[in-house]
Parts: C-alpha cells; sequence; structure tokens
C-alpha cells in the first residue's frame, strides 16, 4: 500500500498534462463531474453510486446521530463552523456541497480514506470540482478506532501533536505552486478530517473544534 508521501506527488504528476484547473476533480473528488451545477445546499450530501465491479460505499450522514450520553454532534454542515468561519467560507470558497463535490476524496492514505468511508459521517464540502476547494467529515469513532487512526497517521509521515485537549496531525505540500494537505483531528469518540487544495485553511480546524466542543 503505497505511503502517503508519495500519493499528492503522484496526483499532481498525473495531472500535470491536464491542466491546472483539473486538479482538484482528481486530488479531492472521485467519480463525480467536474462542470458545476447551480443550486448550493447546507445540507451533508450523498455519495455517488459505484460501478458494478466496486464495493459500495457508506452513504454520509445528513444528520449525525447522537449517542444518548456523551457529545452531540450537528446535524448540518452550518453548525460544524462559528458564524464569522461560515460568513468568510461563503465569501471565499463557495459554494457549500456543491454537487460536482458530492463524492470527495478524504485522504491520499488509502488507510484513512477506507476508514473513514467504513463509519457513519457528515460530510462538508467547499468550492467546486475545480483548482481549490476543502472536504471534511466529522465522524464518531470507538477508542480502538481512534487509535488505529492514529497508528496510520503517525506510520504515514504526518506531524501530530497535542492540541486543543485532543490530538491533530497535519501534512502539507507544495508541488508546482499548489498547496496541498490534510489535518486530522480526534478528540474523545470524534474525528474532525480535512482535505485540502489552495484554500484559505487558516484556523479552519481549531473553529470547528470550538464550535462542536464549545
Amino acid at each position: 500500500m503505497p505511503s502517503h508521501g508519495t500519493a499528492p506527488r503522484r496526483s499532481i504528476r498525473r495531472l500535470a498534462a491536464l491542466g491546472t484547473a483539473a486538479l482538484l476533480t482528481a486530488a479531492l473528488v472521485s467519480g463525480c463531474s467536474g462542470t458545476p451545477a447551480p443550486e448550493d445546499t447546507t445540507e451533508g450530501t450523498t455519495a455517488a453510486s459505484p460501478a458494478p465491479s466496486e464495493e459500495p460505499r457508506p452513504t454520509p450522514s445528513a444528520e449525525a446521530t447522537p449517542d444518548e450520553v456523551g457529545l452531540v454532534l450537528p446535524g448540518s454542515c452550518e453548525e460544524i463552523y462559528g458564524p464569522a468561519m461560515f460568513e468568510a467560507l461563503q465569501e471565499d470558497l463557495p459554494p457549500l456541497n456543491d454537487p460536482s463535490m458530492s463524492d470527495p476524496n478524504f485522504s491520499n492514505t488509502d488507510e484513512l480514506e477506507e476508514t473513514l468511508r467504513s463509519l457513519e459521517y457528515l460530510q462538508c464540502t467547499w468550492g467546486r470540482a475545480s483548482e481549490a476547494g476543502i472536504v471534511t467529515a466529522v465522524a464518531r469513532v470507538s477508542e480502538e478506532q481512534s487509535d488505529a487512526v492514529l497508528d496510520i497517521l503517525e506510520s504515514n509521515g504526518f506531524d501530530c501533536y497535542s492540541q486543543l485537549q485532543g490530538t491533530r496531525c497535519v501534512i502539507r505540500e507544495e508541488t508546482e505552486g499548489n498547496a496541498l494537505g490534510e489535518s486530522h483531528f480526534l478528540r474523545e469518540d470524534v474525528w474532525v478530517s480535512t482535505f485540502w487544495l489552495n484554500a484559505p485553511i487558516r484556523g479552519y480546524t481549531e473553529n470547528i473544534v470550538e464550535a462542536i466542543w464549545g
């Protein structure tokens, strides 16, 4: 299985002949059209139907299902951001959950991608399938799943450190004028995963953490 370190470079090299406008489509989006649709939505989106030869992908939840006890997760994408951040994203990287981003990639690390898709998650994307965008998922994880995710992150070259009473792991790469990166935050039984390309990402994960945990 290829390590994370080779995946972003592989994606960008493969797209060199296709042009920059195709970069986000392959790096962040799989199995969806790059043609933007006119309608926006603030709800979590539904993954595209797989080809017959593929294993069915779990459908992302439009509403998080809270446990009887413990932290109640947000039920919509609007609720995972503070008001100022949500307004800034609407202005700087619209739209939220464009149909062209309905079936995104969540990571350039295959193990992380597979693990996240095995969970119930709230999916929120910003931008269209183009040269800039953000893909975020908020998922409930067990203690064993959280430990497994951290092991994958650490073994694939992510920089992991304690932050906001949880563990955050990040990686960033700049190639041919494009900035590509991931941020994964784990705290208690929640995993906040973000994959971004050429996007205004400063303070993004911190804002989500504040919105969820207060």
